[in-house]
C-alpha cells in the first residue's frame, strides 16, 4: 500500500501490466525505501514478475546492437575463430579432448563447450555468439535479484542492485566480448551455487549441500576466478543469512531479518566449506599450471613483488573510481610506474574504508559484507600473481562490483528516511539510471569491431607507454584490410615500446608475417628465427616460418619447421595441412595424403583437405578416390569452379561424358575463364 508522497505517473506502456491504470504511481513504500510502480492491489508475486520483466528489458535495451557486431581480433581468435577444437563442433571426441586442453592459458572446459555449441548453432555468424553471452547476462541479472530478495526480503533494494548490475558500463566488456563468455557463464553458476546455499542454510544436510558443490565445480570449470566463493559464503553467513550469533540486528535500519536460518557455531561454518575450499585449491593449481605452460605468468625478475603490491593497491582504488565514475573504460590498461605518493594515498583510502566498515559491523552489517566481498572476490586477479601485461581489467569487476553495489544501495536506503530526502532520492535514481544507460550504450558501441575497440584503447593510453599488444592487434587488423605498410609501423612501435629484454615475441612474429606478405622473405625468416630464440616453444612461429620456407623453395626446411610446430601443438589441422603441402612439393605423395587425412580426423568437413586429397589422388592416378574427395568438397561448398573443372577432366578420361558435361557447365557458370580452357589447369593445393 502506497502512502502520500511524491508521485510521478508511469509511462503508458506499463499500463497493460496492471488492472487499474488510475492507480499507477512511482513513489516510496512506507516500510522499505524504494520506487513503487504498482497499484494498491498488486501482490508480491506480481511485483516480482513485473520487476523481472523490467530487468530483462534493461540489458536488452543497452546491448541490442551486439547482434550486428563481429568478432574482435583479440582472444576471439584464440577461443573461436581460429580454434580448431571449437570449430569441430559438439562431438564426443571433441568434448572429451577439451577437458585436457590448456591452449588458451586456462583450464575452463565448460566455457569451451559453450563455444563449441555456439559454433554448432551459428558458425561464423558472430551475432549469434554475442546473443548467447547477452542471454546469460540477462539470466544473471534476474538470478541476482532473486538471490538478494530471497535472503533479505527487500524487493526494491534487490531490484535496484540487479538493475545497476545489468546496465553498469564496467560490465560491458564481460557481455560484449565473445571471448569473455567465461565470465558471464561462471557467474551464472556462482549465483546458482549461492541460491542453493540459501536453501541449504534453512536445513543443513548433505542432500542440500550437494547442489552447492556441483554448481561450484561447474563454475570453476567455466572460469577459475570463482575460487573466492567459499569466502563470500562465509560473509553471507554473517549477513544477511544470520547463521551465527556473532551479529545482532540493530533497529537503526528499517529492514528486518527475513531469512530464517539454523543458528550454528562459527567453527561449523568453516568446516562445512572445506570441500569447497578443496575445490578452490585444485582449481588454483590447474590454473597456475595452464598459465605457466602458456608462458602467461610473469616472473619476479620481470615484475618484482614490490611493483605488484603497488599496482594491486592502486588498482583497488581505480576499480572503485570506475564503479562510481565509469569513464575512460578501455579493453587494456598497461602496467605503469606509479609515483609512491599515489600508492600511499590509495592505501590510506583502502584502510579508511575498511576501518569504517568494521566500526559499523553491527549497525550496518551490509557495509562490511559488501566491502569484503569486493576485496576478496577481486583478490585472485589483482596482480599479486601477474598473468599478462595488464594492470587491471573491467571484466574482473563483474562479480566483485556486486558487493559495493548492494552495500551502497542498502546504506542509502537506510539514510533516506525523511520525505524530502525521499524526493531527492527519486530524482537522483532517475538521473543515475539515465546516465548509466547512456554511458553503457556508448561503451557497447566501442566493441563493434577490432579497429574501433583498439583505437580507443590507443587514444586512452597515448600519453603513457602504449602497450605492445594494443599495437599488435591494431597492426594485424590493418593487415586484414590490406594496409600492410601501416601495420608494419605499429609492429615496429610495439618493439620499440617494449621495456627490458627480450623483445616482444608476438611483435616479432607479426612483423615477420607482414614482411613476408610484402615479399621481403629473407627479412621475414630472420625475424621468425629471432622470435624463436625469444620463445623456443612458439609453435605459431614455426608454422609461419615453414610457410615462408615453402614459398621460397626451401622444401626440406619447411618440412622441418612444420614438424616442430606439430611437435609443440599436436593435432592442429592447420599445421598438418602445411606439412602436407610441403610433402606434396617434395613429391612425397603418400606422406602428403597422410597429413591431409589427419586434418580430416580433426575436421571432417575441412574443404581444403578434401580438395588437396583429391589432387593427390589425381597425381597418383587414383581417379575414383579423387572423385570421392572432390564430390564431398562440393557437398560442403558447391560454388567451386576449379573443382568442377577437375571433375570434368576426370569424368572425361573415365568416359562418363554426361557427368563431364554437367561439371563443365557448372565450372563455366561459376568462372567463365574455364570456357577457354583446352587443358587441365595447373594443380594448386588449397592453402590451409
Amino acid at each position: 500500500m502506497v502512502k502520500k508522497g511524491w508521485f510521478i505517473h508511469i509511462p503508458a506502456f506499463f499500463i497493460t501490466y496492471f488492472k487499474d491504470a488510475s492507480q499507477l504511481y512511482i513513489g516510496f513504500s512506507p516500510n522499505e525505501t524504494g520506487i513503487v510502480m504498482f497499484n494498491r492491489n498488486t501482490s508480491f508475486p506480481q511485483k516480482q514478475a513485473i520487476l523481472i520483466l523490467l530487468l530483462i528489458i534493461l540489458p536488452l535495451s543497452v546491448y541490442w546492437n551486439v547482434q550486428d557486431f563481429g568478432f574482435v581480433n583479440y582472444d576471439d581468435n584464440l577461443y573461436v575463430t581460429e580454434n580448431y577444437q571449437v570449430q569441430t563442433g559438439l562431438t564426443f571426441k571433441g568434448v572429451v579432448g577439451i577437458f585436457s586442453d590448456i591452449s588458451t592459458g586456462n583450464w575452463h572446459p565448460l566455457t569451451m563447450i559453450s563455444h563449441m555449441l555456439d559454433w554448432e548453432l551459428f558458425g561464423q555468424n558472430a551475432g549469434g555468439h554475442h546473443w548467447s553471452s547477452l542471454i546469460i547476462h540477462i539470466i544473471n541479472t534476474v538470478l541476482l535479484f532473486l538471490l538478494l530478495n530471497q535472503m533479505t526480503g527487500a524487493i526494491w533494494r534487490s531490484a535496484l542492485v540487479a538493475a545497476l548490475f545489468a546496465i553498469h558500463p564496467i560490465n560491458v566488456e564481460s557481455v560484449a566480448w565473445v571471448a569473455e563468455r567465461k565470465n558471464v557463464l561462471s557467474t551464472f553458476f556462482w549465483f546458482l551455487a549461492m541460491l542453493f546455499y540459501v536453501w541449504y542454510a534453512k536445513q543443513p544436510n548433505w542432500k542440500r549441500y550437494l547442489p552447492v558443490f556441483v554448481c561450484f565445480a561447474l563454475g570453476l570449470m567455466s572460469k577459475p576466478m570463482l575460487v573466492t566463493l567459499p569466502f563470500v559464503l562465509l560473509l553471507m553467513d554473517y549477513w544477511p543469512l544470520y547463521r551465527t550469533s556473532l551479529n545482532t540486528h540493530n533497529d537503526w535500519h528499517s529492514e528486518t531479518p527475513q531469512f530464517e536460518a539454523v543458528k550454528v557455531r562459527p567453527a561449523f561454518l568453516i568446516w562445512e566449506k572445506i570441500p569447497l575450499f578443496a575445490l578452490s585449491a585444485v582449481s588454483a593449481l590447474l590454473t597456475i599450471n595452464a598459465a605457466k605452460s602458456s608462458g602467461l605468468i610473469m616472473s619476479l625478475n620481470i615484475l618484482p613483488f614490490s611493483h605488484r603490491l603497488e599496482n594491486a593497491i592502486l588498482s583497488y582504488v581505480l576499480y572503485l573510481k570506475k564503479l562510481f565514475w565509469p569513464v575512460d573504460l578501455a579493453v587494456f590498461y598497461p602496467l605503469l610506474d606509479v609515483p609512491l605518493h599515489q600508492v600511499l594515498l590509495a592505501g590510506i583510502l583502502l584502510i579508511f574504508i575498511t576501518v569504517v566498515s568494521l566500526m559499523y559491523y553491527k549497525r550496518c552489517p551490509y557495509l562490511i559484507v559488501g566491502w569484503f566481498w569486493f576485496l576478496g572476490a577481486l583478490f585472485p586477479v589483482i596482480g599479486i600473481v601477474q598473468a599478462g601485461a595488464q594492470s587491471m581489467a573491467d571484466r574482473y569487476a563483474y562479480v566483485p562490483s556486486i558487493g559495493l553495489l548492494f552495500g551502497a544501495v542498502w546504506l542509502i536506503a537506510d539514510i533516506v528516511r525523511g520525505r524530502l530526502l525521499q524526493k531527492i532520492a527519486v530524482v537522483f535514481l532517475i538521473t543515475l539510471f539515465l546516465v548509466l544507460f547512456l554511458a553503457a550504450h556508448r561503451q557497447v558501441g566501442h566493441w563493434k569491431n577490432t579497429e574501433a575497440l583498439f583505437k580507443r584503447a590507443f587514444d586512452l593510453t597515448k600519453e603513457a607507454s602504449v602497450p605492445a599488444n594494443v599495437m599488435i592487434v591494431l597492426g594485424n587488423e590493418l593487415i586484414k584490410q590490406g594496409k600492410t605498410n601501416e601495420a608494419i609501423v605499429y609492429f615496429h612501435q610495439a618493439l620499440n615500446n617494449r621495456t627490458g629484454i627480450p623483445p616482444d615475441y608476438e611483435a616479432l612474429v607479426s612483423l615477420a608475417n607482414a614482411l613476408s606478405i610484402k615479399g621481403e622473405k629473407t627479412k621475414a625468416i630472420s625475424l621468425f628465427l629471432q622470435a624463436l630464440r625469444v620463445n623456443p616453444d612458439g609453435h605459431d612461429a614455426f608454422y609461419r616460418l615453414g610457410a615462408v620456407y615453402l614459398e621460397t623453395g626451401r622444401v626440406d626446411d619447411a618440412i622441418g619447421a612444420y614438424r616442430k610446430a606439430l611437435y609443440l601443438n599436436k593435432d592442429n589441422p592447420l599445421y598438418h595441412g602445411g606439412l602436407g603441402n610441403a610433402y606434396f612439393a617434395a613429391g612425397k605423395m603418400a606422406e602428403a595424403a597422410m597429413e591431409y587425412e589427419r586434418v580430416l580426423c580433426v575436421q571432417p568437413n575441412n574443404i581444403e583437405a578434401h580438395n588437396n586429397l583429391g589432387i593427390v589422388m589425381m597425381v597418383q592416378g587414383s581417379m575414383k578416390d579423387a572423385v570421392a574427395y572432390f564430390q564431398k568438397s562440393l557437398v560442403l561448398e558447391p560454388k567451386q569452379a576449379h573443382i568442377n573443372f577437375y571433375l570434368y577432366k576426370i569424368f572425361k578420361k573415365m568416359g562418363n561424358d554426361e557427368e563431364a558435361a554437367n561439371h563443365y557447365r557448372e565450372a563455366v557458370v561459376l568462372d567463365p575463364q574455364f570456357k577457354k580452357a583446352t587443358k587441365e589447369p595447373m594443380r594448386e593445393l588449397q592453402v590451409q
